[in-house]
């Protein structure tokens, strides 16, 4: 038999560690409790800070070849000056990209390039009788704005972990929503009689300084992004900077064919949606004037502007379920093939002012936003997956260059070209045309080269 003290002393000791299990496990739900609360804390600042950033850009820049028409200036000279932003874009960005990642001071160069950008793209209203002078500010605008979307997204999708990443877009529905609130508030701004567009530019300058208060607040420090990119470096074999040979990363990063065919799928979804930003709303302007309702074509332009949020939002808010189900390359080609659509549906309205014309304005612009959130998400998180991570702020700018650089000056010039020899209707439909019989294409040679592929 057992002895009656070592019984009670055994039954003691049980206790206790059962006590001690208990407390463990309480203070271990705790922790997590408080490092799950800490990081929605720290996801809902991400969120409101792509809400007024994106809400401080949607307050003028859509509207700036409205202003410089009201100052005056030709058609001729919009369409240069609309020419240096995606121009200057495509020189500037991969340059910024480049000195986040060598320096790691991604917070100073994004908040700089920032407020720089502001006060340029501000002093464009006291230029407004001086066109050389109105084409320098812009060009330094757009020299600084080129670093600013890139490198959020590269600072946000990099402190994101594999699986938090694919909320990436949950994020950044945020700043659709900032820029489709912003845009049309603006535009019955500048429908209103009462208004100008110098209640643009106040408005601009107040929200970009909440947007840079957010930045300081929500991005994370420079010695944290220099320490994470020492350890990844690490990671990957090399020692530091001085160490990294930056001419073959780059040759590495060009060479991978799947990096190159994500880069031409955004530089020819950036052509084709330029060719439609700078031309649709014309088409519609005109269709209004031509039927005597350009008294309504402000607030009808906004309830547009209203579906292509949605639109954008409602994609933002699933891309990471989609990605999950076809892979980010299956969105970026279902995106693809969704592009000759808006094209159909743009050009397809016909010459009245009824009803299925306004129901076909307003799936394009739908559409039109969905495919640039579908495809810039999926692109931004397999890029950042696949490149090197001392390099991904530069291939995050490269891509933005693709996008806003050469696909926005390509798009513009054709676009420009095509609508003048044959009309904006028959341009989009030899568009969509053209990138219906570019797909057929595509997937014939795929088909052809996997039927002649070693089994």
């Amino acid at each position: 038999m057992c002895c009656p003290v070592a019984a009670k002393q055994t039954g003691r000791a049980d206790t206790a560690d059962m006590l001690t299990k208990r407390a463990a496990h309480q203070a271990n739900n705790a922790s997590e409790t408080t490092m799950e609360k800490t990081k929605q804390s720290s996801l809902n600042k991400i969120r409101l800070l792509y809400f007024f950033f994106r809400f401080s850009t949607g307050s003028l820049i859509p509207f700036m070849p409205l202003f410089m028409s009201s100052c005056g200036f030709t058609h001729e000279e919009i369409g240069r000056l609309q020419a240096i932003r995606p121009i200057v874009t495509m020189i500037s960005a991969p340059f910024w990209g480049g000195l986040s990642d060598r320096t790691g001071k991604k917070k100073l160069i994004l908040i700089s390039t920032f407020v720089i950008s502001a006060i340029c793209r501000l002093c464009c209203a006291f230029f407004k009788d001086d066109m050389q002078h109105f084409a320098m500010a812009l060009c330094l605008s757009s020299v600084f704005y080129a670093a600013v979307t890139c490198l959020l997204d590269n600072i946000v999708v990099s402190s994101l972990n594999s699986k938090e990443r694919l909320n990436f877009g949950k994020l950044r529905l945020w700043g659709e929503l900032g820029n489709g609130i912003s845009s049309t508030l603006m535009m019955n701004v500048c429908s209103n009689e009462a208004y100008g567009f110098e209640h643009l530019f106040v408005v601009h300058g107040i929200t970009t300084a909440v947007a840079v208060v957010f930045m300081l607040l929500c991005t994370p420090s420079n010695q944290h992004n220099q320490n994470q990119a020492k350890q990844e470096t690490k990671a990957n074999g090399s020692c530091n900077n001085d160490t990294i040979d930056w001419r073959r990363s780059l040759l590495d990063v060009f060479t991978n064919a799947e990096i190159a065919s994500i880069l031409g799928a955004v530089a020819v979804t950036g052509c084709s949606i330029s060719v439609l930003e700078n031309f649709s709303y014309i088409n519609i302007k005109s269709l209004y004037k031509a039927h005597g309702q350009e008294n309504v074509l402000g607030q009808e332009i906004s309830m547009y502007r209203v579906f292509h949020t949605c639109g954008g939002m409602l994609t933002w808010y699933y891309s990471g379920t989609w990605q999950k189900k076809l892979g980010p390359s299956g969105v970026i080609i279902a995106s693809l093939c969704c592009v000759p659509l808006i094209f159909f549906l743009y050009a397809g309205v016909g010459d009245g002012l009824d009803v299925r014309t306004k129901i076909g304005f307003t799936m394009a612009e739908a559409t039109r936003s969905a495919i640039f959130a579908a495809m810039w998400s999926s692109a931004t998180i397999r890029v950042n997956m696949i490149c090197p991570p001392h390099m991904t702020a530069v291939l995050q700018a490269i891509m933005d260059a693709s996008y806003r650089g050469v696909g926005s000056t390509v798009g513009a010039y054709v676009g420009g070209f095509l609508c003048k020899k044959i009309g904006i209707a028959n341009t989009f439909t030899l568009i969509g045309k053209g990138f219906v019989s570019l797909l057929c294409g595509a997937l014939f040679l795929s088909s052809l080269v996997k039927s002649n592929a070693p089994k």
